[in-house]
């Protein structure tokens, strides 16, 4: 059903989406539309469960409300943060309306980011994404529909997927991971190259070097570290045969600076190297995964005009704001949010939207439980020309396990399917997460914050 129809069947008028020149807003009357939900329901609690087997503790949030109905949502995985934020947002949004998504959101945010700094709260916005998903959820169930339902129309019926493999120097190991990915039904894939190189295959940059923050040092790549880079994704290539494969972690860096990076000469050097047949090879959807710091647009966009490569960056932003300078200095081909670092389900669809009406198409990091993995497959819903969803653990028999509402497995030939159940259309298994408990944790799985 389109949706201003399933709108006035609820009672809520549609208004068409409000944009500031060169700015989308992400909590636009369209938005609002829905906002009036069921007036008598607000937020009684929220409760945190933490599990490990990840790659850290992963947390899974749950907004209680007065009417029974619970939503669940999901922090980022690198959020050590967690319950101080959660916390400090709980009183702010205790007897909320949570079918009011853009009025909890903008509480949230402006308590989280009064500074109005997005670059500064990249993993802080783990809290915001993951009480925005509840809410979402909570808002599906109130009206008995999919989250992607309230977003907009739907365009794809499931999710493609693409795992990632971490780095293995030895040559047997690597094979194994690699054909464990393949045997689970993954049709396309992504390789990290960190550490992989010894300090004789670099040298720091003669160039002036930006990369300066925190410590941080560009480097630049000798030939015997390009032999080293070309034949280690070499040897993905000879396995997958013509399926995508995408490249990561060519140094180690974060958010907020310090580590080493690629200078850009050598950015630029390598991504032409791996983008010939027999690598990642551009002409199957290969791409090389932030480079260099994404926030650093200029460069960015230096290296895109000077490799036919695809370049793919975005997990560690908060916003659509960066997204815009990015795509706006013509620095990126391919957008990659996590939804649980970007601020949630409806703003990362609407970015990906926008970047797709810019030529810039959207592949989805995720690297949690299955709760982020199916908001992830709500947004992908209606991203047109979406490209892949990221996988980490195949090697987690009870990775499936950890929800409740979908057939099993949720991977079939390498897709995963839309959920059309009410809300996020899945609720975690607390037998499975209280299986695994967190490092230092004792009694009840849920946690009020």
């Amino acid at each position: 059903m389109e949706r201003r129809n399933f709108l006035r069947m609820l009672g809520v008028t549609a208004v068409a989406t409000t944009v500031v020149p060169g700015i989308i807003d992400p909590f636009n009357a369209a938005r609002a539309a829905i906002s009036p939900g069921e007036k008598g329901i607000y937020i009684t609690k929220i409760s945190v469960a933490s599990f490990s087997g990840l790659n850290t503790t992963a947390r899974i949030v749950r907004i209680d409300t007065n009417k029974g109905i619970s939503g669940y949502g999901e922090c980022r995985v690198e959020d050590t943060n967690a319950a101080t934020e959660l916390r400090s947002c709980s009183s702010l949004i205790m007897g909320m309306n949570p079918t009011q998504v853009d009025k909890v959101f903008d509480a949230i945010t402006a308590k989280l980011n009064p500074t109005k700094d997005w670059r500064q709260i990249t993993y802080a916005s783990g809290a915001i994404a993951a009480i925005e998903c509840a809410c979402w959820d909570i808002t599906g169930k109130v009206y008995n529909v999919p989250i992607w339902k309230l977003l907009g129309p739907k365009v794809n019926d499931r999710m493609r997927m693409y795992c990632d493999t971490p780095t293995r120097t030895n040559l047997s190991q690597r094979k194994a991971e690699i054909q464990t990915r393949i045997n689970k039904g993954f049709t396309w894939f992504k390789a990290d190259l960190d550490g992989i190189l010894s300090p004789s295959d670099y040298t720091t940059s003669p160039d002036p070097n930006p990369f300066t923050e925190s410590g941080g040092n560009a480097k630049r790549i000798l030939e015997s570290g390009f032999t080293k880079y070309c034949d280690y994704v070499a040897s993905y290539r000879q396995m997958i045969g013509d399926a995508p494969l995408g490249a990561d972690h060519f140094f180690a860096w974060s958010p907020s600076g310090g580590g080493n990076q690629l200078d850009v000469y050598s950015a630029i050097q390598l991504s032409n190297y791996l983008g010939e047949p027999g690598y990642l090879d551009k002409s199957l959807g290969g791409w090389m995964e932030d480079i260099i710091p994404w926030h650093y647009y200029d460069e960015m966009a230096q290296i895109n005009a000077g490799t036919g490569m695809q370049l793919m960056t975005g997990e560690d932003m908060f916003g659509f704001d960066e997204l815009k300078n990015l795509v706006n200095a013509g620095a990126t081909n391919y957008f990659h949010p996590d939804p649980t670092t970007f601020g949630g389900i409806h703003q990362s669809r609407q970015a990906a939207i926008w970047a797709h009406e810019k030529g810039v198409k959207t592949a989805l990091h995720q690297s949690n439980s299955p709760i982020a993995m199916m908001m992830c497959a709500h947004i992908a819903a209606g991203i047109p020309d979406f490209l892949s969803c990221e996988h980490h653990y195949p090697e987690i028999s009870w990775y499936d396990s950890l929800v409740n509402g979908v057939p099993k497995p949720l991977m079939v030939d390498g897709y995963v399917q839309i959920p059309d159940g009410p809300g996020l259309g899945v609720t975690p298994n607390d037998a499975i997460m209280s299986a695994h408990p967190a490092w230092g944790s004792s009694g009840a799985l849920w946690k009020q914050v």
